[in-house]
């Protein structure tokens, strides 16, 4: 999978100052809430003291701020880069793919962070704007050439006609549930010695399979033949 992501794991041992802290504050976020994470805590983690940390972000806000930021610019720069790269009307399977494909991508080297996103939008927590408006920010003209991608296929009869923001939301749903799932699994694997092991092989076979299940779904007869 493609590399140019958010900043490395914390496992990483040439982490930056700052990338400690983003990664500490992740799995702060991750585990309590925006409402039950505290700057010492995140401090803690990251091995810091809590004036430092205020010095690098101020406040626990726009420390939130900053982690979404940094996963929606990077999910939404390889979903332009692939764009980019397809023929100005790419075919709708690869931009099927391409949405998974980066959003899997990003989010597996950072599996903490769908944690986070669906504790905030369960609790309805008032940093659902900040997610709002860094996806906003972010998008570019990416929606549109999407869009475009689904109504010319929809034109054509090699799909049915069906409404792109509902495939989009069920593509994330699928997305989604993927790492929500994840700490069932390793138990599930630990315990039986049968399961998913969360590696490449796995990531790659999940964005096929999330790939065609949604292509093939919407695809006419005639299309599927």
């Amino acid at each position: 999978m493609d590399k140019r992501r958010l900043p490395k794991p914390s496992h990483a041992p040439d982490l930056s100052t700052e990338q400690k802290i983003l990664a500490a504050a992740r799995q702060e976020f991750s585990e309590r809430g925006m409402d039950g994470a505290r700057m010492q805590a995140i401090a803690n983690r990251a091995g810091v003291n809590k004036a430092l940390l205020h010095y690098y972000f101020r406040s626990k806000d726009k420390l939130f701020e900053i982690i979404i930021r940094d996963l929606v610019s990077a999910i939404w720069r390889l979903i332009h880069a692939d764009l980019e790269a397809q023929p100005k009307a790419p075919d709708l399977r690869s931009v099927i793919r391409s949405l998974v494909s980066s959003y899997i991508s990003v989010m597996s080297q950072h599996p903490e962070i769908p944690l986070i996103l669906v504790r905030q939008l369960l609790t309805r927590d008032k940093n659902v704007r900040v997610i709002a408006r860094s996806i906003i920010a972010e998008i570019g003209d990416a929606p549109g050439r999407i869009f475009s991608a689904f109504a010319r296929e929809a034109k054509s009869g090699r799909i049915k006609k069906v409404d792109p923001v509902q495939l989009i939301m069920n593509i994330m749903g699928m997305v989604i549930v993927t790492f929500l799932s994840q700490p069932i699994a390793e138990i599930v694997k630990q315990e039986t010695g049968f399961g998913i092991t969360y590696d490449e092989k796995f990531y790659k076979a999940r964005i096929d399979f999330i790939t065609d299940m949604v292509f093939d779904g919407i695809a006419t007869k005639e299309r599927a033949s």
